[in-house]
């Protein structure tokens, strides 16, 4: 009877600790990603627009001689699809950034995996984003891989 009384009394207290851990942790709120990428564009000396477009908000960018769309993906490469769509019948290269990393595919393996283990860290207070990873359709006169992206995705 007293074993079963101290398990109670054990999931109760690991249930009200998990419920206001959950509570604790503030949502993602992806508008920081929105705002850290038009600051590191602007500082890139870029024009920046952001235009809403269903599924995902397209990020424009230009200067006087380049041209760049930028978006956050999904991590398990479900949107790679739409923005290859997206550079259809034009001249854009597309390429994604994942860790300031640039690559001709995303890296779905590894943004998978980062995506989980950020969430994690994130749930635990020990950052505080998710690491995101985005493509990008730059203009032919563009040369935006050489971008510092290591700088835009070093703070977390």
């Amino acid at each position: 009877m007293n074993s079963s009384r101290a398990l109670r009394w054990s999931i109760a207290f690991i249930l009200l600790v998990s419920i206001a851990w959950k509570i604790a942790i503030s949502p993602d709120n992806q508008n920081d990603l929105k705002e850290d990428l038009v600051k590191f564009l602007e500082r890139n000396h870029f024009n920046v627009i952001v235009t809403d477009v269903a599924p995902i908000p397209i990020i424009e960018a230009t200067t006087a001689s380049c041209r760049l769309q930028v978006a956050k993906l999904s991590p398990d490469g479900g949107d790679e699809d739409l923005i290859r769509h997206l550079a259809l019948g034009t001249d854009y290269r597309v390429f994604f950034v994942f860790r300031g990393t640039v690559y001709t595919h995303q890296p779905k393996l590894w943004t998978v995996l980062s995506y989980y283990w950020s969430r994690l860290l994130r749930e635990l207070g020990f950052i505080r984003r998710i690491t995101d990873v985005i493509a990008v359709l730059a203009g032919p006169s563009c040369d935006a891989e050489r971008l510092p992206w290591g700088e835009f995705q070093a703070a977390p």
